[in-house]
């Protein structure tokens, strides 16, 4: 498996995934004493060489049935109880748990095997080949690609706000993209991995799923993230040389759907930005989007 994501050697960034029972305890029992406490504050956070960071990195135990959703829920309530973690760490972790996952299960039953084929913002564009190698300018996909191949792990923000951010702008084809998440990650088995994709991160289920897309520039990666602070790109620039791409895309794809969009009440703000601009912005916009998809072809 030499040219798999991931690596079977114990290292700091090896195989440290759990495979039976016991290493399954032992992986939520770490969690819930070193990285709980923290969770709520940094569960969004995004940092250059941190591939971890407070995450529980349990979801493969879970999926694996190495460990049961109800006895993680116990866990957390527990260190809540004896004043180990704080209220908001508990409840963000909890509601994954017993919230989050269970609802994605639910789409996922309720709606295959039609659910593999929606497209409901009709994306065509295919899977850039920087999606095997981590080679690109852009920090935060290099960051979060690259990681991926070493160890078959990326935190839920940088799967949605980054690599699927980066995918929904781009337009690329949900199904290649659904294909990609299920071919890297360790914890990817299709009835969790494939709503969160389809459904959530690249919105083809036309809302199934999410009220709306998660539609955001290079601002909001800059926010979350150290990414930008090593980047040639600038989060703030939509045109010109320094621009980023994600922001260039960012508009580029409210423009392409705002017909869709404007109908979504909870994407009134973001179409007003758009109605703000000039011909003159719109068309350079335009422009510099379309000749970045075509050096992906």
């Amino acid at each position: 498996f030499r040219d798999h994501p991931g690596s079977v050697t114990a290292s700091a960034e090896g195989f440290g995934w759990p495979v039976n029972r016991k290493q399954g305890l032992q992986a939520l029992d770490d969690f819930i004493q070193h990285r709980l406490a923290l969770f709520g504050t940094y569960q969004d956070a995004m940092w250059t060489g941190e591939p971890w960071l407070y995450h529980a990195h349990i979801a493969s135990a879970l999926n694996l049935k190495l460990l049961s959703a109800q006895e993680v829920v116990n866990a957390a309530e527990e260190a809540y109880k004896k004043g180990a973690a704080p209220l908001a760490a508990v409840e963000g972790f909890i509601r994954q748990i017993l919230g989050w996952r269970e609802y994605v299960r639910g789409i996922y039953w309720m709606n295959m095997p039609d659910y593999l084929e929606r497209n409901a913002l009709a994306a065509r564009q295919p899977l850039p080949d920087f999606f095997w190698t981590g080679d690109t300018e852009m920090t935060c996909l290099r960051e979060s690609i690259q990681q991926t191949l070493r160890t078959g792990y990326a935190h839920h923000i940088q799967r949605l706000m980054v690599t699927g951010l980066y995918t929904l702008l781009a337009g690329i084809h949900p199904k290649a993209v659904h294909e990609w998440y299920l071919s890297v990650y360790v914890d990817a088995v299709e009835w969790v991995e494939l709503p969160n994709v389809l459904g959530m991160s690249q919105y083809a289920d036309g809302g199934v799923m999410a009220s709306k897309p998660y539609a955001a520039s290079g601002k909001y990666i800059d926010r979350m993230s150290n990414y930008c602070k090593h980047c040639r790109f600038n989060p703030a620039a939509s045109t010109g040389k320094d621009a980023c791409p994600i922001t260039t895309l960012y508009w580029d794809f409210l423009m392409r759907h705002e017909a869709l969009l404007a109908k979504n009440p909870r994407m009134v703000m973001q179409i007003r930005n758009v109605n703000r601009l000039s011909a003159a912005d719109r068309k350079a916009i335009q422009a510099q989007a379309q000749q970045h998809r075509k050096q992906l072809q």
